[in-house]
């Protein structure tokens, strides 16, 4: 008897389901074996590790890292004593007197994910405190930059990753050289942190952004895994891939708030000059600082009378001000510095003040102005000019 699942052509379509079915279950990876390193090349007969999906479309600023994604033929994994190899850009580091790990390309048959390779460091029965790390040079100081890389960590059940992301805003060399990579005095103490990876196996993509003090960042990849004390022997593994830096931005498109409205005075000679229906706003800095205005638009109850053009300029007393409007922020660290206000109107008053952001004190500040207010007046009225219409009769019946 035949069975009633197979039977006609309802029968062929779920027996093409089951098929189906069994060959999307087959190509699944297997599942990590206990006690045994994922990294480890895969024994005879077995299937090699699968790479995770794509990476997602990324952001169309260029990426400031060298070789972020270790896949650059011009940057090729590099040999180190004893018998480590190291992404083409980058450095290995570890803490002083602690295990030293095992470094490797992910190679064909190890987990990366995107391209070919990844950086990998990974050690049997002992933990670790190391990662990688790359000084990136040519930015611009108080900037923010963001920093992003996918981790993923193999171990037991019941450890710890502890693998995160930093960004040191000095730009500190961790060690001598690419030859001599152990740390002596501690990671930098201003280094900005990611939040860490805590799961096995999956892919993570850490995130962290931060200033430049001057006109360098050391992106640093960090892992210290932690195993439970239940006396079993623990294996580690810590990969990374597809790591970018890019130009960032601040929330709104604003400085970041002045910690003080009192002004210090490193913002002088504060000049306003109406330009049509524009408000011109220049100033001074004693050393090269970033540009913005926060402003608000005040129209008067009343129509106020003007006998001609001209500009008044009144400083203001105000604690904590908000201003419901910002020009376009220019990072560019300059000491002359320019930011215009358009689409004014006669009577309107505009109450501003001018910010520069700089280093100052091993941290990025946000320095203000005194409060201004401009009473806008002398703008021309516009001119309209009718042309009569002149119509043109077919001369052809």
């Amino acid at each position: 008897m035949q069975h009633p699942l197979i039977t006609g052509s309802r029968g062929l379509v779920a027996l093409m389901l089951i098929i189906a079915i069994a060959t999307v279950a087959i190509a699944e990876p297997p599942p990590p074996e206990t006690g045994r390193s994922p990294l480890a090349p895969p024994p005879m007969g077995a299937m090699t590790w699968l790479p995770a999906p794509p990476v997602e479309a990324q952001s169309q600023m260029p990426n400031l890292l060298v070789n972020g994604n270790f896949d650059d033929p011009a940057y090729p994994f590099y040999w180190r004593y004893p018998n480590h190899f190291v992404a083409g850009g980058w450095i290995r580091w570890w803490i002083h007197l602690t295990v030293l790990p095992e470094y490797d390309d992910a190679r064909s048959q190890r987990p990366y994910y995107d391209g070919g390779h990844a950086q990998v460091y990974f050690k049997w029965g002992h933990t670790y405190e190391a990662g990688i790390y790359q000084v990136v040079t040519g930015l611009t100081p108080c900037t923010p930059y963001r920093f992003t890389m996918w981790a993923r960590n193999h171990s037991l059940d019941g450890v710890l990753p502890h693998a995160r992301i930093g960004l040191d805003p000095e730009g500190t060399q961790l060690t001598p050289s690419d030859d001599d990579c152990a740390v002596k005095t501690g990671l930098p103490p201003k280094t900005v942190w990611s939040r860490e990876q805590t799961a096995l196996f999956t892919w993570e993509e850490l995130s962290v952004e931060a200033e430049p003090l001057g006109t360098r960042l050391t992106a640093i990849l960090y892992a210290h895994p932690e195993p439970p004390n239940d006396g079993r022997t623990y294996y580690f593994d810590t990969i990374w891939d597809a790591g970018r830096l890019i130009t960032g931005t601040y929330p709104g498109g604003r400085m970041p708030e002045p910690l003080s409205w009192t002004p210090s005075g490193f913002i002088t000679n504060v000049t306003t000059a109406t330009v049509l229906n524009t408000l011109v706003i220049e100033w001074d800095t004693p050393a090269p600082a970033s540009t913005q205005v926060w402003y608000n638009i005040v129209s008067p109850t009343t129509p106020i009378s003007f006998t001609g053009a001209y500009t008044v300029y009144l400083p203001l007393v105000m604690k904590a001000p908000q201003y419901a409007y910002a020009t376009a922020l220019d990072v560019t660290p300059v000491t002359h510095h320019r930011a215009v206000i358009g689409g004014l109107q006669n009577g309107q008053i505009v109450r501003f003040v001018v910010l520069s952001r700089r280093a100052s004190g091993g941290a990025c500040v946000t320095e203000v102005s005194e409060p201004m207010e401009v009473v806008i007046s002398g703008i021309p009225p516009l001119s309209h000019v009718y042309l009569p219409v002149v119509s043109r009769e077919d001369s052809n019946p």
